[in-house]
């Protein structure tokens, strides 16, 4: 009887010391979560959040650099035109060329007309990529639309009370070269048509990049943004409830695995990030709009 009490004792304080060793490793488990969740939160994310930041100054420094001069051409060629615009007369009975011409002078004009009441020139980011492609065909239709007018039957006017100083201001921010040209409609065309060309195509691509560079980094931002909220909220839980072990553990790995990815998108280039969303993109995309096609009836007669 003495032996039996004893081996019961013995039992009773082997499930004690086991009890004390899994209080103690949940101890020190929930003591290195926290650690490592505070650490991340402090370190890592922040981290992460000015990297991102300090990539879009620089691709807005970029941009700055690069739209100055174009848009500050812009600006002066809005102006040439709404000089010029009081220039042409055109003829009492207008054709479909002529229409379309009168009506896309009078539309660059009034932007000539806002930027000559400013007093400067339009913003870098004034205009979206997919406004200035209007606009610039826009230009390159007005000569167009000059070379298919057969005869052209607008006359340039000379005004007497108006000098040709401020166009000739205008003339030479965009090109110096037209100042020895003539004051006529050709001028007018040959204007438009080099603005087309040697002007916005060169910038045509960096406008729309810019763009998507741009809305990629607000998408970094919010998946980074959401990886924080996770952590706070892991972080709360744990303060307030003690987590089971397994959960603790899955909560930690999963939140290390955020950072990890987070890390990898900033050694990614853009390029391939937004070539990737992309793809994401089209595939869900394409799944669900066959998803939805399936469970759509089937036709009466099919």
């Amino acid at each position: 009887m003495d032996s039996m009490v004893i081996i019961l004792m013995m039992d009773m304080m082997a499930i004690m010391n086991i009890w004390a060793n899994s209080d103690m490793v949940y101890s020190t488990l929930f003591q290195t979560a926290l650690t490592i969740l505070s650490s991340i939160i402090t370190g890592g994310f922040v981290l992460i959040f000015v990297e991102i930041g300090n990539r879009k100054n620089r691709e807005n420094d970029h941009y700055d650099f690069l739209m100055s001069p174009f848009m500050h051409k812009l600006s002066s060629y809005f102006r040439f035109i709404s000089w010029c615009s009081s220039r042409i007369n055109y003829p009492r009975n207008l054709n479909g060329h002529e229409t379309r011409f009168k009506e896309i002078v009078e539309k660059i004009s009034r932007f000539g007309g806002r930027a000559i009441v400013s007093g400067g020139d339009y913003s870098v980011n004034y205009f979206k990529a997919s406004e200035l492609r209007k606009i610039a065909e826009d230009i390159n239709n007005i000569w167009y639309l000059h070379e298919k007018m057969h005869p052209c039957n607008l006359i340039w006017r000379d005004i007497i009370y108006e000098s040709n100083e401020l166009i000739d201001h205008e003339l030479a921010e965009i090109n110096p070269k037209y100042l020895s040209m003539p004051y006529d409609i050709n001028l007018v065309s040959k204007v438009s048509s080099d603005f087309f060309v040697y002007i916005y195509q060169s910038v045509e691509y960096e406008t729309f990049k810019h763009e998507s560079y741009m809305a990629h980094f607000s998408r970094l931002t919010s998946f980074v943004s959401i990886a924080v909220f996770l952590v706070l909220l892991i972080l709360c839980i744990m303060l307030f409830v003690e987590p089971p072990m397994l959960l603790l553990q899955i909560s930690t790995v999963l939140v290390v695995l955020l950072l990890l990815s987070c890390l990898l998108l900033l050694a990614v280039s853009i390029n391939k990030q937004i070539s990737w969303y992309n793809r994401l993109k089209s595939f869900v995309y394409g799944f669900f709009h066959k998803f939805k096609r399936n469970r759509e009836p089937a036709g009466r007669f099919s």
